[in-house]
């Protein structure tokens, strides 16, 4: 390994979301080598090739196709050369202190194959960042916006009886931001790229328990995250289906409880 991180910013048509999150990384100043991945899923909108002579720390790749978010992010945790792989949204901001703070909760703990950090609104409101598995019934739920009626399975999974205030071992923490072990990456395989997008954070979660690697809920970094869909990049029914696919791709994969 060349250097201790590697972060991996998979971008799709929001030039101005990333050019704020590439600032934010940038201007961080920590004592260990790091590398910044962009890997632009085929932008329509050729205005994120200027932030290349922007950011000339950054190593940009243009792909010639949407691979979506799993392949994305395989194709920069293979090029990247760090200990640590950390994927990161061009909808979040991180700072030297994230930076710092999660790989050094890494170093400190040789058994986790992931963390994250409580992500925040603009607003500084908390995110609910770190999970329980899900039941089939649950994502159903949510997907169909009637948690509003049944409240109880939706509340266990998005661990609202807790105060998210204390490192904590979960079942998975979200994408948006989230720092893997590479070794253990070599171990439990990469992002299944069957995932177009939604749900690969789980599925590589549930891999890396079975694995027998932790993954850790780490609050004492923050990490601000818009939460925006416009990288998405997707007409509505097209997000729907994909979201309906990966769902029945993960229980299907793994036989979770559908009920």
């Amino acid at each position: 390994m060349r250097c201790l991180l590697s972060i991996l910013i998979v971008h799709y048509n929001t030039p101005d979301l990333l050019r704020r999150c590439l600032a934010s990384i940038t201007a961080a100043e920590v004592d260990f080598s790091f590398e910044v991945i962009v890997i632009d899923n085929a932008s329509p909108d050729g205005s994120v090739k200027t932030l290349a002579g922007e950011f000339p720390r950054v190593d940009f790749h243009f792909n010639t196709q949407n691979f979506g978010f799993a392949r994305a992010n395989n194709q920069g945790i293979q090029m990247g050369q760090g200990r640590y792989s950390m994927l990161l949204n061009p909808d979040a901001c991180i700072d030297a202190d994230g930076i710092r703070g999660l790989t050094e909760f890494m170093e400190n703990h040789p058994g986790a194959g992931a963390a994250g950090p409580m992500l925040v609104y603009p607003s500084g409101a908390l995110q609910l960042s770190c999970r329980r598995f899900p039941t089939f019934r649950t994502l159903l739920l949510r997907m169909g916006r009637l948690d509003r009626w049944v409240r109880g399975p939706v509340r266990h999974y998005l661990m609202q009886d807790w105060d998210h205030q204390s490192v904590a071992e979960v079942d998975w923490v979200l994408g948006a931001c989230m720092i893997l072990r590479r070794e253990a990456l070599d171990r439990v395989g990469l992002l299944d790229e069957d995932f177009f997008m939604y749900y690969e954070d789980i599925d590589l979660c549930l891999r890396l328990w079975q694995g027998g690697w932790k993954v850790y809920y780490s609050p004492q970094v923050k990490v601000r995250h818009e939460h925006q869909r416009a990288s998405a990049g997707l007409l509505p029914n097209r997000l729907t289906y994909e979201h309906a696919r990966s769902l029945f791709h993960l229980f299907g994969k793994h036989r979770l409880a559908w009920w």
